[in-house]
């Protein structure tokens, strides 16, 4: 049959307006064919640059350049003899993806799909470069940062040209290059090492600080379908990089923890930057899973003599598994229980949704729902099989619980909601024998690193006719813990104060505990870092302290061992300007225990130390001991010969070793007897009664602050407002007879409350008062009382609220003084902004979910994220908030800057660029800007985080990565001031790249004083 010759003309006009991808469609096109099609297309105005044709030449013109004409040939010329290279059909795929050819695209990624499926489940290969060296802090510089930053420099990874080298004072001839590991399945550990003269480093340097490096790792994985859901596991690191998002790393390995992330079809690299010492072990993960996943708790409380305790919290880990969605826990219940009286279970907090990729710990509280018969849940003790259904918005799971009961004289846990709203747990031991009234001290014992808490309690033992005996004469004994590296110092001591509360608490509402608590009266004791936290605790709340036992402990980090070396060996060091330094220091000053050593003044004090100890060498107690004598403390100092850092036996076996033998028991028993009431004594009581108070009324004590905010003062008197924050503030107090004379140092207000110290001071006999030279009303009948500075001459004077002073009510005091980490030392919110595109907003909740995440990681903080609309006022003033975003993306932000006077936010338009004004001089407009600073907020505080770009919003979000191996400090916990402004070349120089960093002033503005810039 003829077709007329138009059609025919027509038909070869289509043909040849038919986009090339749409031929690439042909069904049945062999692999051959396609690539030779496409590169007989491309070869007509391109060349591939790569001189043969190796799989690492043509991976290495990839990630230089993935999508040019010359790529794309040089990959259809690679293909084309090695069609079973999955890899490259992923990159061909992605490259044609990027150039908007589809069907080229499809094909390319389905030829990958037959060779090894959908995604990667590991990385094979992991670049590394590295080591460079690096300081303590959190957020040193990256050498690489000055190259344009690993996602630069990593593109080169495959080449060996000579630009690919970097330079390292680490390495012997001072030039490092990349080198290859090979990593041969899923759940192996990747180990890195260094090829590094240590020992020579360590011996020349005097240092084993040297030995601690930073570098990078870098990846591949393939995704070949388009926007798939998938979950990473990152262990060892604190933190990894896919593409540019920041995720969180599990620098625990606790291996349970995992995050999702939705990715484009295509070749997508990891970046894994590593710290460590020596050696470095990581490893990486990816897989498929559910919307959501419920953990066992970390940890559960008992029941105690078949008594279930008033407080019942169980902590139970929940990941939301969805990259977009957020997950509402909406009921808890108890579905099944083997034993005993009906529990009920309820969700003990008010916020129950979780963030899209965040885990969160869902606070459970388990309760009797009949208490007809009082709290006695089984006849007998006995445990109890229990399990828990959490219905979620995706659907429910149930949880299995085992309940251990734990009798009379055994330990026991127990758990309680913390300073943050979390919930933590500690061991408890009841006293041996009988307290007068029936009320008893507390002794609380701090453990060393990685020592659980029940071990900590049952340490104090004895043997007694062939049986241990467990526990303290006549005190409660109470061993508190919190996962993380704080040292007892920050998160740590507040929840070491939480939980001696927690135990009072418990013994009031247990009819079963005959003992009850006087949380007023503590004898402090701890061993190792329990050690330094005996003495930080018993220093800032010595009004509560009966005693004081510190057992192998450091008195600073920065001097102990090499964990917080200030300034040595940072790559900061070289950019770091001296005022930067000091504003930075006086962020840790609270926790030096020498300069308040002098507070334990009338306090008995024990400071014992093996003689052959080097892990806690007796240099340091010998410190502590020779300032105590300088300050008239009480203090006896032993030094034990050839023991170590910890042993179980003193003398003889089983005599109480390290904590509880013979001396340890002797010192505490004079403790417990001179805390006898005197109408205990006048009833025939042989023990003697203290007659403190007519003692110490004629001694001069001097209270030691270096941070308001922390420590309840000494003999009643404390320190609400310094005139400079964070400089050492200084009360001497001297009674003679009927007179009080205190004299004062960087001190603004003071506060003055009854002596409720275990020697207090007389003041029922005080007739006349004064504070530096100026005599004073005093009344022994009138507490609190409170004096402040006042007039342009500075005299002191008695005031009724000293929160009145300023007309706005903008006054800094102990509730809300910095520095950053307060953020976290009360229930806090993470407040999102949703006020721009999508996109943006997406942004911020991935960083809202990295904070949280780092927070429960580190510290075990249940961390609640809202978008800023959610916020309920009625609500917010009983948390902090940390609020994401400038003020055109959160609707909070304007409003907290509003009360920074000294600090603007100008907004850009169309001819010029947004900038943040700071005083009257300092005018920051550069698109690397970041800024966090703290704000008022009620009788709190507010942590604004935001950028004048993304970059630097990512900036100050990255001063929340915890990153000391191989334990790791809380989000914002170490060296930031109460603001911190970030500059373009923070990433590079670290601290040195601060634009500014400083402490507001009291009435939160800009002080010369204690800032960092001259603005």
């Amino acid at each position: 049959m003829c077709r007329p010759l138009s059609f025919i003309l027509l038909y070869f006009l289509i043909q040849a307006l038919v986009p090339k991808e749409t031929l690439s469609k042909k069904k049945g096109l062999s692999s051959s064919d396609f690539t030779s099609q496409e590169k007989a297309t491309l070869e007509r105005h391109a060349k591939c640059p790569v001189d043969g044709v190796k799989n690492s030449a043509v991976y290495n013109q990839w990630h230089q350049d993935k999508i040019s004409d010359a790529t794309l040939l040089c990959l259809m010329i690679y293909l084309e003899k090695n069609a079973d290279d999955a890899w490259a059909w992923s990159m061909s795929g992605m490259t044609f993806d990027l150039r908007k050819q589809k069907q080229q695209g499809d094909y390319c990624f389905k030829q990958s799909i037959k060779l090894v499926g959908k995604h990667s489940d590991f990385v094979k290969e992991w670049h590394f470069i590295g080591p460079f060296g690096i300081g303590k802090t959190e957020f040193d510089g990256d050498p690489l940062a000055a190259f344009g930053g690993i996602q630069n420099a990593s593109r080169f990874r495959f080449s060996s040209h000579a630009s690919t080298k970097y330079n390292s004072e680490l390495v012997f001839g001072g030039e490092i290059t990349w080198s290859m590991i090979k990593q041969n399945e899923a759940n192996e550990m990747v180990q890195v090492r260094p090829k590094v003269n240590w020992n020579d480093l360590v011996s020349s340097l005097g240092s084993m600080g040297i030995t601690e490096w930073q570098g990078w790792v870098v990846g591949n994985i393939f995704v070949n379908e388009d926007n798939t859901l998938l979950s990473y596991q990152c262990l060892g690191v604190a933190r990894c990089f896919i593409e540019k998002k920041p995720i969180a790393g599990d620098l625990y390995h606790r291996n349970q923890f995992w995050f999702p992330v939705t990715l484009s079809r295509g070749v997508h690299s990891i970046f894994i930057p590593l710290r460590s010492k020596v050696n470095a072990n990581f490893q990486f993960s990816l897989m498929k899973s559910a919307s959501f996943n419920i953990l066992k708790p970390p940890f559960l409380p008992d029941v105690q003599k078949s008594y279930l305790p008033s407080n019942f919290f169980i902590p139970l880990p929940v990941s939301n598994l969805m990259a977009k969605n957020w997950l509402k826990i909406i009921n808890v219940k108890v579905q099944k229980q083997a034993k005993g009286e009906t529990l009920v279970a309820s969700l003990a907090h008010t916020y129950n949704t979780i963030a899209p990729g965040q885990t969160k710990v869902v606070v459970i509280s388990l309760e009797l729902k009949d208490r007809t018969h009082g709290a006695q849940l089984t006849p007998t003790c006995t445990d109890i099989d229990l399990e828990l259904k959490v219905q979620t918005s995706e659907g429910s799971e149930n949880v299995a619980l085992v309940l251990r009961c734990r009798n009379k004289g055994s330990s026991f846990l127990f758990t309680f909601l913390d300073h943050d709203g979390s919930v933590q747990h500690a061991a408890a031991v009841e006293p041996i024998g009988l307290c007068p009234d029936k009320i008893c001290p507390v002794f609380l014992t701090l453990h060393g690193t990685t020592v659980p808490p029940q071990n900590q309690a049952d340490s104090y033992k004895k043997m007694v006719r062939g049986e241990f005996e467990f526990g303290i004469l006549k005190m409660w004994l109470l061993a508190p813990t919190r996962h993380g590296a704080h040292n007892w110092e920050g998160p740590g001591a507040l929840t070491a104060l939480a939980a001696i509360q927690a135990l009072h608490q418990m013994s009031q509402g247990s009819s079963w505990l005959e003992m009850k608590t006087d949380p007023n009266k503590v004898l402090f004791a701890g061993h190792s870092m329990g050690g330094h936290g005996a003495w930080h605790l018993a220093t800032h709340f010595p009004d509560r302290a009966t005693g004081l036992i510190s057992l192998a402990g450091w008195i600073k980090k920065e001097e102990y061992g090499d964990s917080n070396l200030f300034f040595r060996h940072d790559i900061s060091t070289s950019h770091t300007d001296p005022a930067v330094k000091s504003v930075m220091e006086s962020c840790v000053g609270e926790n030096d225990v020498d300069k308040h050593l002098g507070n334990l003044k009338g306090i008995p004090v024990l400071a014992r130390i093996g003689a052959n100890d080097r892990t806690v060498h007796p240099y340091f107690v010998r410190r502590a001991v020779r300032l105590l004598k300088e300050s008239e403390v009480d203090v006896t100092y032993t030094e034990l010969p050839n023991l170590e850092h910890w042993w179980w036996d003193t003398k003889e076996t089983n005599d109480g070793g390290c904590v509880n033998d013979a001396q340890i028991r002797k010192f505490i028993s004079k403790i417990s007897e001179s805390l006898i009431p005197k109408e205990f004594c006048s009833k025939g009581d042989d023990a003697p009664c203290s007659a403190a108070s007519e003692e110490s009324s004629k001694q001069l004590f001097r209270l030691v602050t270096v941070n308001p905010a922390f420590g309840d003062g000494l003999k009643g008197l404390s320190v609400l407002q310094q005139i400079i924050p964070f400089r050492t503030s200084v009360i001497k107090i001297n009674v003679t007879s009927d007179v009080l004379t205190l004299t004062t140092q960087n001190v603004e207000c003071l506060q003055l409350k009854k002596d409720v110290s275990n020697r207090g001071l007389n003041l029922q006999s005080i007739k006349h008062f004064n504070i530096d030279g100026t005599s004073l009303e005093f009344s022994a009948l009138d507490f609190p009382q409170i004096y402040c500075l006042l007039g342009e001459s500075n005299q002191w004077a008695l005031i009724q609220d000293w929160k009145t002073r300023t007309q706005n009510g903008l006054i800094r005091g102990p509730h809300n003084y910095g520095p950053a980490r307060r953020i976290a030392e009360r229930q806090f919110l993470i407040c999102v902004g949703t006020q721009l595109d999508d996109t943006r907003s997406e942004v911020l909740l991935r960083h809202a979910a990295y904070i949280a995440n780092q927070f429960f990681l580190i510290s075990d903080a249940v961390v609640s994220v809202l978008e800023d609309y959610e916020v309920d006022k009625m609500i917010l003033d009983d948390y902090n908030l940390i609020i994401l975003g400038n003020p055109n993306e959160n609707l909070l932000t304007e409003k907290y800057l509003s009360y920074l006077r000294d600090l603007n936010y100008l907004p850009g338009n169309e001819s010029t660029a947004a900038s943040l004004l700071l005083g009257r001089r300092c005018r920051y407009q550069s698109s690397g800007v970041g800024l966090m600073t703290l704000a008022p907020h009620g009788q709190g505080l507010a942590m604004i985080l935001m950028g004048l770009s993304e970059e630097g919003l990512e900036d100050v979000v990255n001063l929340a990565t915890p990153t000391i191996p191989p334990m790791a400090r809380s989000p914002f916990s170490n060296l930031l001031p109460d603001f911190v402004i970030t500059g373009p070349e923070v990433k590079h120089k670290g601290p040195g790249g601060f634009h500014c960093a400083g402490f507001w002033d009291n009435q939160w503005k800009l002080s010369a004083s204690s800032v960092s810039c001259t603005c």
